[in-house]
């Protein structure tokens, strides 16, 4: 399958994101960004691409869907969950106990994003079938599973994060909506609509710190509020990416996103490490979290060339 370069490029931006967020979390020790402002907008941002992909102008082939989910999800799943979980104990100082990290990986619990993102997928492809992609039953479908995930009350240790699955079904769909008809929505690739829907994304995250709500996915106590967040951030996306330069680095990180993810955790925490032994702890100095930042994108990039270039079967793809 051809590569779609804006793709690549919006996903390496998501992926930077997350790796932020991981770096704050782990080198300021607590986020100092509200996880509203950005972080939850990445994770739609993920699940809104992988929807836009599922789009078939031809008959939908579910078949290759399923082997495509299995091949570059759930193996990478198991595989990378598998190689870091005593690793991340062991640096964490924690007990390993071997029966536990079992259990967390095959329930699913390992890497809670990639859990539902599979099953997310799954599920929608079975809409899609059940449906016959036929415009209105799949989009009561799609309302019944947003309906389900909000009324029923969260567990964060669901199995295979089914609750999560519910939710991005949600954004998997307006991904697939967006490709089905995005002649129409070109409409809006203007300066003035960018500006408007930048402005109204503003006063939203405004409101949203004055309220101090939870405005994360798996925590959603203001259900218009949350959509409203999530749906003018995607058409601010949408209509300003043709204005935005694209970068050939950040078009490679989102090419190869889902190996950065599994090393986002990792990579801010022994950069982290290693600056507190050093005496170079943050203590309120910006320049030593951009600088940490910095390498930790730089070090995550250079895992996941190694791991592409030497393993990449362990991937589901090709050589780089």
């Amino acid at each position: 399958m051809q590569r779609i370069e804006w793709i690549d490029f919006l996903r390496g931006i998501a992926m930077i994101l997350i790796l932020i967020f991981h770096t704050e979390m782990y080198y300021k020790e607590y986020d100092a960004t509200p996880y509203y402002v950005y972080t939850t907008n990445a994770i739609i941002l993920f699940y809104f691409i992988s929807g836009y992909l599922f789009y078939q102008n031809n008959i939908f082939q579910w078949k290759k869907r399923i082997i495509s989910i299995i091949r570059s999800l759930l193996i990478p799943y198991f595989i990378f969950t598998t190689l870091i979980a005593a690793p991340k104990l062991l640096v964490r100082q924690m007990k390993i106990d071997w029966i536990e990290i079992a259990y967390n990986i095959l329930t699913g619990r390992a890497s809670w994003f990639i859990a539902a993102l599979i099953v997310g997928e799954i599920l929608f492809t079975a809409l899609l079938v059940k449906t016959h992609g036929k415009k209105l039953w799949l989009s009561i479908a799609v309302a019944v599973c947003f309906i389900i995930y909000y009324i029923i009350p969260f567990n964060q240790h669901n199995y295979w994060q089914w609750q999560d699955a519910l939710l991005t079904v949600t954004f998997l769909y307006s991904g697939y909506f967006f490709h089905q008809y995005q002649e129409r929505f070109n409409t809006i690739n203007k300066l003035l609509y960018s500006s408007i829907l930048l402005l109204i994304l503003i006063i939203i995250k405004v409101y949203e710190y004055h309220l101090d709500l939870p405005m994360r996915n798996i925590a959603i106590e203001n259900v218009p509020l949350f959509l409203a967040d999530s749906f003018i951030w995607l058409l601010f996306v949408i209509s300003i990416i043709k204005y935005i330069p694209h970068c050939k680095m950040i078009e490679w990180t989102g090419k190869h996103s889902i190996i950065y993810y599994f090393v986002c955790g990792g990579c801010p925490l022994t950069v982290s490490m290693v600056f507190n032994k050093i005496g170079f702890a943050y203590n309120g100095h910006l320049y030593r979290y951009f600088l940490a930042t910095l390498l930790v994108y730089l070090m995550a990039t250079v895992l996941t060339w190694i791991i592409y270039r030497y393993v990449p079967f362990i991937t589901g793809r090709r050589k780089i």
